[in-house]
């Protein structure tokens, strides 16, 4: 069964340029990865400086994989001191989903 993700990124108001810049630089990597069905990134319209990215994969061992991936591993390590606060991150399986 599939895993979907919903991350809100929420940078520093000095920041949201640079985070921009490295969520879209995560986007095709992430996209080619085995296991990777979707992942979209999009910006609130509550909010224009908070980011969300939706994520599907086919199953767990596809998150563990871009998790421990090259090009996540060095995101994670630029957001550095980026971020207003930490990434929210909610996970869930389809109930009544096009898939």
């Amino acid at each position: 069964m599939s895993i979907s993700l919903f991350a809100t990124i929420t940078p520093k108001a000095e920041a949201v340029d640079k985070v921009g810049e490295l969520l879209r630089g995560l986007t095709g990597p992430s996209r080619a990865e085995p296991g990777n069905l979707r992942y979209d990134l999009f910006r609130g319209t509550d909010s224009p400086v908070r980011f969300h990215l939706f994520e599907l994969y086919a199953d767990q061992a596809a998150i563990d994989a871009h998790r421990a991936s090259p090009h996540y591993t060095a995101f994670r390590a630029a957001l550095g001191d980026l971020l207003a606060e930490p990434p929210l991150v909610l996970a869930a399986t389809p109930v009544d989903a096009v898939e």
